[in-house]
C-alpha cells in the first residue's frame, strides 16, 4: 500500500444512541484517515461486550464513516455501505489486531 494511513489505536469511550433512544457505551479501538476514499473511519466496540475474566469472548467490531460538521468539532457517523470499503477496513482491522491474539 503505497498511500499512508494516519492511524490512532487510542481507545477512548463514547455514548451514542440506538434505534430507541437508549444510550449505549462504546469503545473506540481504532480511528483513521484513508486517502484513497478520503474519508474518517472509526472502529468501536460495545463496551459491555469487553469482560475482564473471559479471553475467548468474540468482540463484534462496528466500523462507522465519521462525517464532520461544518465547525469541524463534532459530527456523526454513518454506516460503511460499499463492499469495497468493507474490504479495506477488514484488511486494517486484520494488520493491526492480528498481535492482541
Amino acid at each position: 500500500m503505497s498511500e499512508e494511513l494516519n492511524l490512532n489505536n487510542e481507545e477512548e469511550l463514547l455514548t451514542l444512541y440506538d434505534e430507541e433512544g437508549n444510550e449505549v457505551l462504546y469503545r473506540k479501538l481504532l480511528e483513521f484517515e484513508h486517502p484513497g476514499f478520503n474519508k474518517h473511519y472509526v472502529i468501536l466496540a460495545e463496551e459491555g461486550n469487553f469482560n475482564d475474566d473471559d479471553d475467548e469472548t468474540e468482540i463484534e467490531l462496528i466500523p462507522m464513516i465519521l462525517e464532520p460538521d461544518e465547525d469541524g468539532e463534532t459530527g456523526r457517523f454513518l454506516p460503511v455501505e460499499t463492499d469495497e470499503e468493507w474490504d479495506m477496513i477488514e484488511e486494517i482491522v486484520n494488520t493491526n489486531f492480528d498481535d492482541v491474539e
